[in-house]
């Protein structure tokens, strides 16, 4: 067998022997489909030098070398690469026969038909797969958290649950590891179903005007897709994004996924940006590629931190972000000093905490079987795909998900899940044919589809990103300032839309800031609006958690009865005959389904009366009116409060503030009676047996 550098060797007298640069160009493609890995150590070195020490980094060094040599370094990385690698980059279009034995070689190609009787989690071409096939798939099918007698750890135990207050049952250590992973991680994904921000149809429904619109703490992609996927087909306006999160993390992967999601071929930039989305580990093409769409990204990146790229014919990319985003797209960039062992290890050890057992099982406690088994799942591999679905080539670290010295980014209970509405997700994946109970099977095909359309909105329509990441309130007063304009974001713009996540909370910018630094800079018309959620105020105001209830009131009986008779939750057998300690650990599972049925509406407006809203909108000159037609808000799981803001000082000028009552500390909806029912009608597929 021809050692790698031998084949190096015989590159090197060919490319010696060659004289255009299209033959030589075609050599190094050939010699590359032959020795692959070396493939993306080429575009890491484009740019940067390392010292590496293994073998493989010797010979992807020396191919290197060899390449500038010939003066093929640059278009090889610009033309071949791409090409290569986009060969390799394969959606799913439905969900495949679960019958792949790795070791023995067997990787079925059918497509999936019938499901697995017991979990319905995987699906087989035919019974002869599937009896070949369940020597392996037993261990998952008859997994001890399938079981129908499954119960949280803390009443096995017959302990109180870590995560009530004044539980004593940890020691000191434990309760600084549960703090440290709860509270000193990055917020990567979203929490919150996402929403159309815009929702043309609905509001303004003027397809041929140009429309604003600012994220000011944006977190994730999540709304930005679907506001540009909810554009009308017809819409022929401009469409100016302001793209802002003081997080470098969070920037730097936005960049990234737009830049991504700008490849020509939309189904392989779908593909990848969503692995580099919600994937922990990549296969190697696919980090070759999102390596090269950083190195891109890196080029258009200039000292002084402005950035200006071309996304598509019809979109670009400006702005300007920190000092610190250039070395975490190197670190993003250089592959060869965390490899998959380190990851994996560093994954585990903050998703598998001992700490934080209590608050895993918390979830599980909601779901039925088969969906706690795919959720620990997603806990062990951290890979967005069908259930059963072949993953070994998943062998490269997400390097967007890790720190520059290896640590994972996010808390244990990051879950890709949080950010997209639970009825949708089944649906989409039911269209491509898996089944409900795979729910990150569903996620899959649901996100697949969701970025192709995004993709295909970015070479339609004509949208400007400008991306910054800075304190919302010193990009209210950069803009205000024309201190932007050399980005595309003028003094005299004027948002239609302002979307301010969470940080009118207290903990962060407040309401007076917030109202002050961005009311001024809504454009006039009738449907301009702000957009956020109070995630904490529930705890802060007496009457807003459903805690400040006695725990043996009758009420959180009467609650647990109504969810039960609904079907919401599953019904607790001789509830005379539970013990107390049983029955207060059910109340912590169903805490935020309880929520509800639990009306805070009224604590709600007196949290709004000591924070000051009446006084700043009379300062700013606004009139405040309650208002629920604006948004079509029925599909998130979440409850929202619509304030529309009047100008005083003109009957025909309207500005809007949109708030959603809150979410609360399980990660659940806080919110009046009106709407809370919404969020377990939207829970369905999960508490649902």
């Amino acid at each position: 067998m021809t050692s790698p550098l031998d084949k190096l060797d015989a590159l090197e007298k060919e490319l010696s022997r060659l004289s255009t640069a299209e033959d030589k160009l075609n050599s190094v493609t050939a010699y590359l489909r032959d020795t692959r890995d070396s493939s993306r150590r080429i575009i890491h070195d484009i740019r940067t030098e390392t010292s590496e020490t293994d073998d493989e980094a010797k010979t992807g060094k020396r191919l290197t070398m060899l390449m500038r040599q010939h003066g093929l370094l640059e278009a090889y990385a610009e033309l071949q690469i791409p090409k290569m690698l986009s060969e390799a980059v394969k959606p799913l279009e439905n969900v495949l026969c679960a019958n792949v034995d790795i070791t023995n070689g067997r990787i079925c190609q059918e497509e999936g038909k019938q499901a697995c009787g017991g979990c319905k989690l995987v699906l087989y071409c035919s019974k002869t797969c599937q009896t070949q096939h369940w020597r392996l798939h037993k261990n998952d099918c008859k997994d001890p958290i399938r079981s129908p007698n499954w119960k949280p750890a803390w009443i096995v135990e017959k302990r109180s649950p870590t995560f009530m207050s004044g539980n004593n049952t940890l020691n000191e250590r434990w309760q600084n590891d549960v703090d440290r992973i709860a509270l000193t991680r990055a917020h990567l994904w979203g929490n919150i179903p996402a929403y159309d921000v815009l929702a043309l149809a609905r509001n303004e429904t003027v397809l041929g005007k140009d429309y604003n619109v600012a994220f000011v703490a944006s977190g994730d992609l999540r709304n930005v897709v679907f506001t540009v996927n909810g554009l009308p087909e017809e819409f022929s306006g401009r469409l100016t994004i302001i793209l802002n999160d003081r997080d470098s993390h969070v920037t730097l992967r936005n960049i990234l996924l737009l830049s991504l999601l700008g490849l020509p071929d939309v189904n392989s930039a779908a593909e990848l940006a969503l692995h580099a989305w919600y994937s922990v580990f990549l296969p190697m093409e696919y980090a070759a590629q999102v390596s090269h769409a950083g190195f891109r990204a890196l080029q258009d990146l200039k000292v002084d931190g402005s950035i200006h790229m071309q996304l598509s014919p019809t979109s670009t990319l400006a702005g300007q972000v920190s000092d610190d985003i250039r070395s975490h797209f190197l670190a993003c960039l250089d592959d060869t000093s965390f490899g998959m062992g380190e990851a994996a290890r560093e994954y585990e050890r903050v998703r598998f905490a001992p700490s934080r057992v209590d608050r895993h099982h918390r979830w599980y406690g909601r779901l039925e079987p088969s969906h706690r088994l795919a959720c620990l799942e997603y806990r062990r591999f951290g890979l967005v795909l069908p259930f059963g679905a072949k993953n070994d080539h998943f062998n490269m670290p997400n390097r967007t998900l890790f720190s520059s010295d290896g640590c994972w980014l996010q808390n244990d209970l990051a879950n890709p899940l949080d950010g997209w509405n639970a009825k949708s997700i089944v649906e989409a994946g039911r269209k491509h044919g898996a089944s409900r109970a795979d729910l990150y099977g569903c996620l899959y095909f649901f996100l697949s589809e969701q970025l192709r359309v995004f993709a295909r909105r970015l070479r339609k329509f004509r949208i400007s990103f400008h991306i910054f990441n800075r304190d919302a309130s010193d990009l209210s007063k950069a803009i205000r300032a024309g201190n932007l304009a050399s980005y595309g974001v003028p003094s005299t713009i004027r948002f239609d839309r302002v979307d301010v996540s969470n940080i009118m909370d207290a903990e962060y910018v407040g309401i007076p800031r917030i109202v002050t630094f961005w009311g001024p800079l809504l454009a006039t018309g009738q449907h301009a609006t702000l957009l956020g959620y109070f995630m904490n105020w529930v705890n802060r105001q007496k009457g807003g958690n459903i805690n400040s209830l006695d725990p043996k009131a009758s009420e959180y009986s009467g609650m647990m009865e109504g969810l039960e008779d609904e079907g919401k939750i599953p019904r607790l057998t001789n509830r005379s005959l539970a013990t107390a300690q049983e029955y207060a650990g059910m109340i912590g599972v169903y805490m935020g389904f309880l929520m509800t049925k639990y009306d805070n509406s009224k604590a709600f407006q007196t949290y709004l009366d000591k924070h000051g809203m009446a006084e700043v909108l009379q300062k700013a000159q606004l009139k405040l009116l309650y208002d629920n037609e604006l948004h079509n808000i029925s599909e998130l799981a979440a409850v929202w409060v619509v304030l529309r803001v009047i100008c005083l000082n003109s009957q025909t000028v309207n500005r809007g503030i949109l708030m959603p009552a809150s979410t609360n500390s399980y990660g659940q909806s806080v919110s009046s009676r009106l709407y809370g029912r919404n969020l377990v009608e939207g829970l369905d597929y999960f508490v649902q047996s």
